[in-house]
């Protein structure tokens, strides 16, 4: 068979690709990384071209890539390149360099462009300051850096649903997006990476066969950590980094009372109220933060949960403008439902002016003449949510929903446990369809896949420990996690992996994240580092699935050392794609990453096989 037919076309400014296919004569391609915990770093091109009549000579106006119209050669670093083989593309970038080369004649003439993939460009990124205010996933958080950098919707359209929360962030006039998007993907743990189209792609490392759809609600009712096990109201106004935050009346933690939700239940406090001669028992809230309300929409649901009267409970909500001051209010009231029943109090709260929301209050509770005694205000539940409609309670310490297979719940804070806004994220998952798995074997294991192996000619094995933890750390805003396998340990001795800056604030995704790479990693691997394949020698049907492999994508490789003895028969994720191309011969290396380690996940075609697998 021919080598695949290969185009190759180059543009600048607002010219279009020009196909220059006719002058290549051989193209590198050298995309992805050698070892799975690496980043991913920018993938790169060089393409060599015959130059005898200067076609790529920049200074030569006729040359047919001299553009007319436009006044300029589309020979320009600068310029964007994109190669495609029998029509699947291969690779999509940004020229830097061309470099030209002749005899002492001033014949045989070359011309060669270098050029890196879409990672250059978010390399090239830098902050010039900002402040994430929210709590986001990973995949969000994502999308909301490098659209904040410019970064059409169509360049990281392939960013897709992690489940790990990050709270709040700032970042500093020159800081590098490129360095802060690769922490965040090192907090899911996953993978980002551009593709061969020029699009970035984010990727967990579950392997699952689920597309996921991620919903967000935010409560941004701080709960001061400081009041666990006080007696004494706490009433200092608080900084949350972009505001501020006050409990103007709040008890203190009240533990003979059960919670409804299992979270923490306070008394109220008694302070004069705004009636003269009554008192105000209950609680009262007020949060003031400009960059979160603005972003939030004008519409709020409050929300808090009372005990301790059997008449009516009652109270008020406010938006409140940049200076505390009303821009909204509305007084509420509820019957109770008992004084020893929880009864939930709250309401909807809506800007119809043309203020800006900065803020929002609310007191619920009761008021009652002075020399009324002997009433004990208990309040839990406390919530303020952008949106119309109450649905349910939740808050970031209460853990209100228990994952299942098909959804995902992870609740983190902006920053302190407690005292500060908290979010949940729902991730809700649909099945996708089992993707096609590619099997590669040599002569002897053919009959492993059917007779149906695409063949290789060379096989690098390794058996190392570069990828053999029995120790993990991960160090989390507000958790710390170790992991250990001691017997690992004494057999192989201490080999510690520290991942020390993983972004999120929740309080048991270290520890998750943790266990999941000592179980991976906690032994050393027998495994195909890479495989490469003659293009060649390969039918055009063999020559297209195999060209079709992007990074991350996962194949079986069958083969059987030296004949002798078992086949060994793994699956494995594509960590690196390595192409050599010239008129003659087209060359192709996959640089892999073993699943072998892996646990076992009932919820993928990939990992819930049995037969090679390590369970643990």
């Amino acid at each position: 068979m021919p080598v695949p037919s290969y185009v190759v076309e180059i543009s600048f400014g607002s010219s279009g690709y020009v196909d220059v296919s006719q002058y290549v004569q051989s193209v590198t391609i050298d995309r992805g990384i050698s070892r799975v915990l690496e980043d991913y770093s920018a993938g790169s091109l060089s393409i060599t071209f015959v130059n005898n009549n200067r076609v790529f000579d920049p200074l030569n106006t006729s040359s047919p890539l001299y553009s007319t119209l436009y006044g300029y050669t589309l020979v320009q670093p600068g310029g964007r390149v994109r190669v495609k083989a029998n029509n699947i593309v291969r690779f999509t970038g940004f020229i830097q360099d061309w470099s030209f080369t002749y005899d002492q004649a001033g014949l045989d003439g070359k011309a060669t462009l270098t050029a890196l993939d879409e990672m250059y460009r978010v390399g090239n990124a830098v902050f010039t300051g900002g402040y994430a205010w929210q709590v986001e996933s990973t995949t969000d958080r994502m999308r909301t850096v490098l659209n904040y950098n410019g970064f059409g919707a169509a360049e990281y359209s392939e960013i897709k649903t992690g489940h790990t929360l990050l709270g709040a962030d700032q970042w500093q006039a020159g800081d590098s997006v490129l360095s802060y998007l690769q922490q965040v993907a090192r907090s899911e743990p996953g993978d980002f990476y551009s593709n061969a189209s020029a699009v970035m792609v984010f990727k967990d490392r579950s392997f699952t066969n689920y597309n996921w759809t991620n919903s967000m609600r935010y409560n941004f009712v701080a709960y001061p950590q400081s009041l666990a096990g006080t007696t004494a109201p706490d009433t200092t106004i608080k900084d949350d980094g972009e505001g501020t935050y006050q409990w103007v009346v709040l008890g203190s933690r009240a533990t003979a009372t059960a919670s409804q939700f299992g979270g923490t239940v306070f008394a109220g406090g008694t302070v004069a109220g705004v009636i003269p001669s009554e008192d105000f028992i209950g609680f009262s809230y007020t949060n003031l933060n400009p960059a979160r309300y603005a972003n939030t929409g004008n519409s709020y649901v409050f929300s808090g949960y009372l005990r301790g009267n059997s008449g009516t409970y009652d109270g008020s909500i406010q938006l409140l403008d940049s200076a505390g001051g009303l821009i909204a209010s509305s007084a509420i009231s509820t019957a109770s439902a008992g004084s020893a029943a929880w009864t939930r109090i709250g309401g909807v709260l809506t800007n119809s002016s043309t203020s800006i929301v900065a803020g929002v209050g609310f007191s619920f509770g009761i008021t009652q003449a002075t020399a009324t005694t002997g009433t004990t205000m208990r309040g839990e539940g406390f919530l303020v949510e952008p949106g119309t409609a109450f649905t349910n309670y939740f808050d970031g310490g209460y853990s209100p929903s228990v994952s299942s297979a098909g959804t995902v719940y992870e609740v983190a804070w902006a920053g302190d446990p407690y005292a500060s806004m908290s979010g949940l994220l729902t991730s809700t998952a649909a099945t996708a369809s089992t993707p096609a798995i590619l099997s590669f074997a040599d002569v002897n294991s053919q009959a492993t896949v059917g007779g149906t192996g695409i063949p290789f000619t060379e096989l690098t094995i390794a058996y190392g420990s570069e990828n053999l933890y029995n120790q993990v750390q991960v160090i989390g805003v507000n958790a710390t996690a170790i992991k250990n396998d001691t017997t690992g340990q004494s057999r192989y001795g201490l080999k510690t992996y520290s991942q020390t800056d993983n972004l999120t604030t929740s309080l048991t995704k270290p520890s998750e994240i943790a266990a999941s790479l000592l179980a991976e990693w906690r032994l050393p691997e027998y495994r195909a580092e890479d495989i490469t394949l003659a293009l060649e020698s390969l039918t055009s049907a063999q020559q297209n699935l195999v060209l079709a492999v992007e990074l991350r994508d996962v194949v079986r490789v069958c083969f059987k050392p030296s004949n002798s003895g078992d086949v060994v028969d793994k699956y494995y994720q594509v960590l690196g794609i390595r192409g050599n191309t010239d008129v003659e011969r087209d060359s192709l290396t996959f640089t892999l990453g073993s699943l072998d380690n892996a646990p076992i996940r009932l919820d993928s075609t990939l990992l819930a096989i049995l037969n090679t697998d390590t369970l643990g």
